[in-house]
């Protein structure tokens, strides 16, 4: 049995290098969070746990929503955490369920505690737009602990 040999350019081979890396980047990016938790290992399966016990035992943070709460699990970052229709997150910090926080500008994130950290640090050289999303967290967090 004969094969036919095409050859093949060196430009043929780099556009279809960039065509599946492409591809594969997409597919990647699209399977990066999952709520499938046959898809968490033992340890994400461990933190869900603490997740679970942990809402059980304080609640869900006060400013999170508990509207079709979930299970997530980042495959590239490892974090687990709760999240809801309104998108927003729950983390542990000190073996309780806290609020992650996105600001808008410059995508700064974390809790509260670690975003004060953040702004003692280099809250002057925040865009005006993240210093205002911070001061409203402030202040949310502030109202919410003073009505319960």
């Amino acid at each position: 049995m004969l094969f036919a040999v095409r050859a093949v350019t060196i430009e043929q081979i780099r556009k279809f290098t960039l065509k599946f890396d492409v591809m594969n980047r997409k597919e990647n990016n699209m399977n990066t969070v999952t709520s499938d938790i046959a898809k968490f290992g033992a340890r994400e399966r461990a933190i869900l746990v603490e997740l679970l016990e942990a809402w059980g035992r304080d609640g869900l943070p006060s400013d999170f929503d508990d509207y079709e709460v979930q299970p997530m699990f980042n495959m590239n970052s490892g974090y687990v955490f709760l999240t809801n229709a309104e998108y927003q997150t729950a983390i542990m910090e000190d073996g309780k369920l806290v609020s992650h926080y996105f600001l808008p500008y410059a995508g700064i994130e974390g809790t509260l505690s670690e975003l004060i950290e953040e702004f003692e640090k280099y809250g002057d050289s925040w865009h005006v737009d993240d210093v205002e999303a911070f001061s409203e967290i402030k202040l949310l967090s502030v109202g919410l602990s003073l009505d319960c």
